[in-house]
């Protein structure tokens, strides 16, 4: 599953070098970015006094977190602020809007607010802030100053809102800009709008002392910021009538189907006179929205027992046009049938399914409608004989999540969010509520991280890469089983100034979690007093070649390494890991669409991002002769260059929502650790007559704590009796054309493929002008390796090439050691399991090895 970052949330990493089939949150924890060049640091006004939240009620998706979220603030095992590394004294809270918490009643649920407004006797001031807004953090410290007067505590209780944690109340009480201030009386409502940028802070304790000095009055606002009483208050009755129409305007804006599509259809239908007609053509084009597209087509097979099956699917909301074309090619198997899949024996099918669920009917399948859903979901794009299993390149998308997003399409019209027209509108609340999703996913709260969205997993690391601040000692460490988009990151570092260094799981361990001094690094003293050196160090959750995952307590061990001086920032490359594993704040999606991905970034160290390129919606001001720019102030409005995907976006949330009707991704983990499970041991335990094994299998399976240091993932090279290695290519073809849908090469992971097959960087080197890339035709390398006495039958790095030896080297001098040369491969075979992976797809490829490599020497 990946939520459509490229490979992000969700399609998976590294299965490709562009990687655009998920959605993919490549660092949960970066620290990173500051202004870079003179004037186009970020500034939410070319005052830098107030941040304009974009048009209004265009700037906030409807969705809010559930109620309660966000007070509980776990914490996570993945980022914290780089502050926290750094060894400070006192007790001085390193967030700003946390400072002065005697003096405001904090409120983090709509429930909250709503009672904070309306009870008490006296007056209420909410302060509304964004935790990126430099406006906000300028006037704080003011605002704090005024709001601790002795008589002003005694009118009024202050309150104060985090505009990202509560979205649709800022866009129901008319924020549209920061720093702003909203006066209630409770019974009453909203009495006033206060801007308190840092330039006008100096008349707030005036208007709030007028505001209290005229009860029963409405105010306004002059154009020199100060109160103005307005006339008497509306009565309790019409308050509430206008409380009431706003209420509706919203939910029908919010529903996605209301407000504007309702007007259309009524403008389509001739101006909706008479009866029902308008209903009638809204439920019409509901209809037309809900019908199956181009995959599949109507046989009118509902008669038949099978499409009676479809039918009830249909109603379940289950993708009725996919089940119908299955029903009628015969592929939906009836009630009590035998269910092998096509060439496998079907007794001992049934007795392995049997025994497989006997062990893990509580994991598998979502309490086992998965057989049910998976011929309408993913079945009907595929022959019978056909088995997907390469999750960790691209996931699948399911009828479901297509039908939903195209009815969405169908309803609606969304427009560039740049915009502040009814269809920019529309884009804006959805890509917002969008954001908000994702930082649920990960437990995440909106007032410490945000959520830029890019084009793929590969363009979040780039993005990185690009606005990093490097500099002469900086350093870039990385572990080896990295992906080459991270490996990629190097050349921003050298540009810099800085230097790399690949390093593998124990270096690690005893450099951060032991405190092994002798890891650290410690840049060259400046000449004259400079600002903090910053080093970033980056690695998989999971890697995408073996399915290896790695420590995420390495986060705040590699930031606690920071010191005084230099301070360690931390990437976390989650594409191949969060797709079928939980992850407590970091990135997801689910194969549709592909070609979006998303990096979450901590938004108190977002300032660090040095960004060079602007363009599109990234400025608040810019003129065109002279070099001067001023980039927006929200960190996602200022990272996302240009317009955002927004229509591969507002498809994301259908996603998540088909994962969460599954029950979550907790039961995804569930699910695909069981089949894992079942096809190691299927694999591992496959013989040549001769005893010898028929897999070299990699990665971490045969631990006893197999599923906290392991995924979903299968690599393997195939052996023959003799214990040579076949070609990976060959099983390639072969496998391609029994239906089975596998990776093959080194994936993208030359560290940890070249590791495992004991391949030495110089001898890959030496291939400079023949191997290209993961699709050419260099598959062997002829290189020398000593002549052992023994060989383990086990398979990690240089003992797997025990295999192919194709002559010995004589040697003269008796303490020479004696070499051999080898055939050594450059890649190796990869099956990776998913959401809707089934335990068809695993039997199925085990019984097909064995039958098709078994005693095979060619």
């Amino acid at each position: 599953m990946r939520l459509a970052f490229k490979t992000a949330v969700p399609a998976q990493r590294g299965s490709h070098v562009s990687r655009p089939s998920t959605l993919a949150f490549p660092g949960p924890r970066l620290a990173a970015a500051a202004p870079v060049q003179s004037a186009a640091a970020p500034s939410c006004s070319s005052s830098g006094d107030t941040c304009s939240l974009g048009g209004g009620a265009s700037s906030f998706a409807g969705s809010l977190a559930p109620s309660g979220q966000a007070t509980k603030r776990r914490a996570t095992p993945l980022a914290a602020a780089p502050e926290s590394a750094v060894k400070t004294t006192g007790a001085v809270d390193k967030h700003w809007w946390n400072r002065e918490k005697d003096v405001w009643v904090e409120v983090h649920t709509e429930e909250d607010f709503r009672r904070e407004v309306s009870t008490g006797s006296k007056l209420v001031a909410v302060d509304f802030f964004a935790t990126w807004c430099h406006g906000c953090e300028k006037s704080y410290p003011e605002i704090c100053r005024v709001v601790k007067d002795a008589e002003l505590q005694k009118k009024y209780k202050f309150v104060k809102v985090c505009v990202d944690e509560l979205k649709s109340i800022a866009k129901s009480e008319g924020i549209t800009g920061l720093p702003r201030m909203a006066v209630y009386q409770p019974g009453a409502g909203q009495l006033a709008l206060l801007d308190v940028p840092f330039s006008k802070v100096k008349f707030l304790k005036t208007n709030l002392n007028v505001i209290a000095g005229n009860p029963g009055m409405a105010f306004g606002v002059d154009p020199n910021g100060f109160v103005v009483p307005k006339g008497k208050l509306p009565s309790a009755g019409e308050a509430a009538s206008a409380a009431e129409k706003k209420r509706r305007e919203i939910e029908a804006l919010n529903s996605g189907t209301g407000g504007l599509f309702e007007r259309l259809l009524k403008v389509a239908g001739g101006g909706g006179g008479g009866g029902n007609k308008a209903a009638d053509d809204k439920a019409a084009a509901a209809a037309v929205a809900a019908e199956p597209h181009s995959t599949s087509t109507s046989t009118g097979s509902s008669t038949s027992a099978n499409g009676a099956h479809a039918s009830s699917m249909a109603s379940a909301g289950r993708g009725s046009g996919a089940a119908a074309a299955q029903a009628a090619a015969g592929l939906v198997r009836a009630a009590g049938s035998c269910r092998a899949p096509p060439g496998v024996d079907a007794a001992a099918y049934e007795a392995a399914r049997s025994a497989f669920l006997a062990a893990h009917s509580a994991e598998y399948g979502y309490g086992g409608v998965i057989d049910d859903l998976y011929p309408q979901e993913v079945g009907c794009r595929m022959q019978p004989n056909e088995h997907y299993m390469d999750y960790t390149g691209s996931s699948v998308y399911c009828q479901t999540q297509l039908d939903n997003v195209f009815a969405e399409l169908k309803q609606c019209m969304f427009g560039n969010p740049h915009s502040a027209n009814p269809s920019s509108t529309f884009t804006s609340e959805r890509v917002e509520e969008v954001r908000d999703m994702v930082l649920r996913f990960f437990n995440a709260s909106p007032a410490e991280y945000q959520v830029v969205f890019t084009k793929s997993a590969t363009d979040g690391l780039k993005l990185v890469g690009e606005t990093f601040p490097w500099s002469q000692g900086s350093m870039f460490r990385y572990l080896r089983e990295n992906h080459n988009s991270v490996l990629g990151v190097r050349e921003y570092a050298l540009q810099g100034g800085g230097a790399f260094q690949a390093v593998n799981e124990t270096f690690v361990d005893r450099w951060a979690l032991r405190g092994d001094p002798s890891g650290d690094h410690v840049p060259p003293a400046p000449r004259l007093p400079a600002p903090l050196t910053y080093s970033l160090f980056a690695f998989p959750a999971e890697d995408n070649f073996a399915g290896v995952k790695y420590p995420l307590e390495w986060v705040r061990a590699v930031q606690s390494r920071s010191t005084d001086s230099h301070r360690w920032l931390v990437m976390v490359d989650a594409a191949a890991y969060v797709p079928t594993q939980p992850l407590d704040l970091s990135q997801v999606m689910f194969g549709f669409p592909t070609g979006v991905g998303a990096l979450i970034v901590r938004t108190s160290v977002a300032p660090l991002m040095r960004k060079v390129f602007w363009g599109g919606g990234t400025v608040a001001l810019a003129t065109s002769e002279d070099n001067f720019h001023v980039l927006k102030c929200k960190p996602s409005d200022r990272l996302e260059d240009g317009t955002v995907a927004f229509l591969d976006v507002i498809a994301v949330k259908h996603g998540i929502a088909m994962m969460n009707g599954l029950g979550g991704i907790t039961r995804v983990q569930a699910h695909v650790a069981s089949l894992t499970e079942w096809l190691y041991s299927r694999l591992s335990g496959m013989r040549h007559s001769n005893g010898s094994r028929m897999l070299a299998i990699f990665g971490k399976h045969h631990l006893p704590n197999h599923r906290a240091v392991q995924g979903g993932i299968l690599n393997f090279e195939l052996l023959r009796p003799d214990g040579s290695i076949l070609s990976y290519k060959t099983f390639e073809r072969e496998a391609a054309t029994a239906g089975f849908h596998v990776r093959t090469g080194a994936e993208c992971n030359p560290g940890a493929c070249y590791n495992y097959l004991g391949v030495k960087e110089a001898e890959v080197e030496s291939l400079a002008g023949k191997k290209e890339g993961c699709e050419d035709d260099v598959e062997f390398i002829t290189v020398q390796r000593p002549v052992t006495a023994s060989q383990e039958d086990c398979v990690s790095s240089s003992d797997l090439l025990r295999s192919i030896a194709n002559s010995n080297l004589s040697l003269n001098h008796p303490a020479a050691v004696a070499l051999k040369w080898m055939e050594v491969p450059l890649g190796s075979v990869r099956v990776s399991l998913g959401w809707w992976s089934t335990f068809d797809d695993v039997y199925a490829l085990g019984d097909w090895i064995e039958r098709t490599y078994r005693d095979r020497t060619e």
